[in-house]
């Protein structure tokens, strides 16, 4: 079960970034990317530097808090702050709790890709209107999407170590 979280995030590193590539080609010269009230474009980039922000954004931010999640407490174990500590940490059950820690660092790996892969969808959208414009109804969905399933992986983390197994 600990590989499915490794497994997709790798798999979604490689297709987030295509995704965006792919789906990058039919955007305007000059592309709106930042939206004010109303949705109304108040920002812009050219095109190959939009690209290369949402290519590096979509592979970098999931890269540092899967490394942030996985690797540090590997190598600092005196960082990690959690209820039972020694429980935990203690030498028969170290490598599982640091295991737990990196699948579900990958696991929020793969939210922070899907969420970006959706605001990637609503720029693209809303560079389709003249002038541009987002749609924000769907932007709040999207937000909101994201934030409950933050809220469900955060439970997850004080309900694995809440109490003493």
């Amino acid at each position: 079960m600990a590989m499915i979280p490794r497994l997709l995030f790798v798999l979604m590193l490689i297709v987030g970034p295509v995704v965006v590539w792919t789906t990058s080609t039919g955007l305007p010269a000059r592309v709106a990317s930042h939206f004010g009230r109303g949705g109304i474009a108040n920002g812009w980039m050219t095109h190959d530097g939009y690209i290369a922000f949402m290519l590096a954004f979509i592979v970098l931010v999931p890269l540092v808090v899967v490394a942030a999640t996985g690797l540090v407490p590997r190598l600092a174990t005196s960082r990690i702050s959690l209820p039972h500590r020694q429980y935990w940490l203690a030498p028969e059950r170290k490598e599982a709790t640091v295991g737990w820690f990196a699948s579900h660092g990958c696991a929020l790996g793969v939210l922070l890709i899907l969420f970006m892969l959706g605001i990637h969808f609503l720029t693209l959208e809303a560079n389709t209107r003249t002038p541009a414009r987002l749609d924000e109804s769907e932007f709040f969905m999207v937000l909101v999407g994201f934030l409950v399933l933050l809220a469900i992986w955060i439970v997850a983390i004080a309900l694995r170590f809440r109490r003493l197994r």
